[in-house]
């Protein structure tokens, strides 16, 4: 139980790092083309560094979708994990049997 809390935590913190990589890269869009275009040399247009801040936003929104998802997934597990058994089938013909036995009835 210890060893999968531990994975889930590490899991966490993996989806935690991506999703906070995507922010920086939509936070820092401009700054990133320019540094490609000097290393590069060539000119990147206003139009395609859009479209690449809109392809970050896409797997920003991907990443926490993806992240909310394993999270409930992961609590759902864990949930059902658990769940223990509270009611025995056979509860209700050993209390009638108690029962006739206590008031001096026979059983049919």
């Amino acid at each position: 139980m210890i060893y999968n809390h531990i994975i889930d935590v590490k899991m966490l913190e993996k989806d935690n790092k991506l999703i906070r990589a995507a922010m920086l890269k939509i936070r820092y869009a401009d700054l990133i083309f320019k540094a490609q275009q000097q290393i590069s040399g060539k000119a990147i247009g206003k139009k395609e560094m859009k479209k690449k801040a809109k392809l970050w936003e896409a797997q920003l929104q991907k990443e926490k979708v993806k992240s909310h998802r394993e999270k409930a997934r992961e609590e759902a597990r864990t949930v059902t994990a658990n769940i223990k058994k509270t009611v025995e089938f056979g509860d209700s013909i050993q209390v009638e049997n108690d029962f006739l036995a206590m008031i001096g009835a026979t059983n049919h």
